[in-house]
């Protein structure tokens, strides 16, 4: 006898239930070939048998009570919670809210059906349960679950104490071969996200067929050159066990000084170059602690003569020194405080090949930040527990999944019209340049006016 009216699910107490024309039964005996169903009333003699594919083989359709539709509503109900309760860290109280309007009840489902507030207690206990206690220290254990992905692969690349401090990266060994192989590479580093016990989430990046790839997350305990240089060599022989090598041709990061010390060391034939966005965020800002801000808003002089100096990383290397001394020569006096802070700093203390970007095509760290930007929605609070950050981390790590797989499929992703618009205005001036059809200040001049406004 076959009955496909037949759903399973499990009551509150995670005990199997099977739902039939209106009504639930529980599992009562489970023999070899046999099940054996009771309705859930206990008053009732109602039974059901199915057999080992689940079909149904005997029933007694004698219930002494109407049919339950309003609970099997609610049932399903209370198990989606319960999932998405043991399987995210989303507020118990938005879960229950979200779910319950899309359930669609009935009316007279919903008129019986607790609020979120009635539910809390019993879905926090069920939480607790699941969830470990939070850590005190940097010393705790991480559970088997919370080292792998969603999909029982090893996800915690590396957990090990440097210098008495914590040290946990996460990758998976398609995000690590993607990076590998990558000729450029991004790193950036956040905070409002960063777990207690950890001072960062440093982040590496890369371009895989125009699609931005969040690689490698890691909680670092410090910012220091000896910490980052730990983290390059554990990669350098990761990538050993793989068969490939970690040297990137050109590497993006912020002015970070440790930073910049470890990827001198670590990588001596990359081409390391600080992000243009970085550049011009510090120079604007150093606008705004000069007490200039009024000038470069109301003046056009005055903005432009900044805005030439946000733009000389976009001349060729060799044209930076010639075209400062002639904005040192030709700026107004109010600027003077900004033109010695420029020639100190950027042209004398950093090595000018690092800020310069004319010779590579992507300039800034935003695939890095724009990822940040993303984790942190998602995250939905400064400084998470370790468990919820590993939570959404894991989610994260299905978004990578499927962007290489439509990367695999051949769909292109969209770049903005802006973009395209500034990068073929870059190509225009420098071509012009080169045809010596403008002198190197028309092109500064040029390449000023393409400098964002909101810095």
């Amino acid at each position: 006898m076959r009955d496909n009216d037949v759903k399973f699910s499990t009551t509150s107490k995670r005990r199997e239930l099977l739902i039939r024309n209106g009504y639930m039964y529980t599992l009562n005996k489970n023999k070899t070939h046999v099940k054996y169903w009771r309705c859930k009333e206990r008053s009732c003699c109602a039974t059901v048998h199915t057999d080992k594919n689940d079909q149904v083989t005997y029933h007694n359709d004698h219930h002494n009570h109407l049919p339950v539709p309003e609970s099997i509503e609610l049932n399903e109900l209370r198990n989606k919670v319960k999932h998405r309760v043991l399987e995210e860290s989303t507020p118990i109280a938005q879960i229950y809210d979200q779910e319950l309007a899309a359930a669609h009840l009935t009316l007279p489902a919903l008129s019986i059906a607790p609020t979120s507030k009635e539910t809390q207690s019993s879905f926090q206990r069920l939480r607790r349960k699941t969830t470990p206690s939070l850590p005190v220290s940097d010393t705790f254990e991480i559970p088997y679950k919370y080292s792998q992905t969603l999909d029982d692969k090893s996800f915690l690349l590396c957990d090990e104490t440097v210098r008495n401090k914590r040290v946990l990266l996460f990758a998976t060994d398609l995000q690590l071969t993607i990076f590998f192989q990558s000729s450029q590479i991004f790193m950036d580093g956040t905070f409002d996200v960063c777990p207690p016990h950890f001072d960062q989430v440093f982040t590496m990046h890369c371009i895989h067929h125009d699609q931005a790839i969040p690689c490698i997350i890691s909680l670092l305990p410090g910012r220091s050159a000896m910490v980052y240089q730990y983290i390059f060599d554990l990669l350098k022989n990761e990538a050993k066990e793989l068969g490939l090598t970690f040297a990137p041709d050109v590497i993006t990061s912020d002015f970070e000084p440790g930073l910049i010390k470890a990827i001198k060391r670590q990588f001596p034939t990359s081409r390391h170059k600080g992000c243009y966005f970085h550049h011009s965020q510090s120079v604007y800002r150093k606008i705004q602690s000069l007490g200039l801000s009024s000038q470069y808003n109301d003046d056009e002089e005055v903005r432009s003569h900044a805005r030439k100096l946000m733009a000389l990383p976009l001349l060729p290397l060799e044209k930076v020194d010639s075209a400062f001394e002639f904005l040192l020569d030709d700026h107004p006096p109010c600027l003077d405080p900004l033109f010695d802070y420029f020639e100190s700093f950027w042209m004398e203390s950093v090595p000018v090949e690092l800020w310069n970007v004319s010779n590579i095509k992507i300039k800034t760290n935003n695939i890095a930040e724009g990822w940040h930007n993303r984790f942190a929605h998602r995250i939905e609070k400064k400084h998470p527990n370790i468990w919820h950050f590993i939570k959404v981390l894991q989610q994260e790590e299905v978004y990578v999944k499927q962007n290489v797989q439509h990367v695999k499929m051949g769909k292109k992703k969209k770049i903005a019209k802006k973009t395209c618009a500034i990068q073929e205005c870059l190509a225009t001036l420098a071509h012009r340049y080169r045809k010596k059809e403008i002198t190197l200040i028309d092109y500064l001049d040029g390449l000023s006016l393409l400098v964002a406004k909101k810095k």
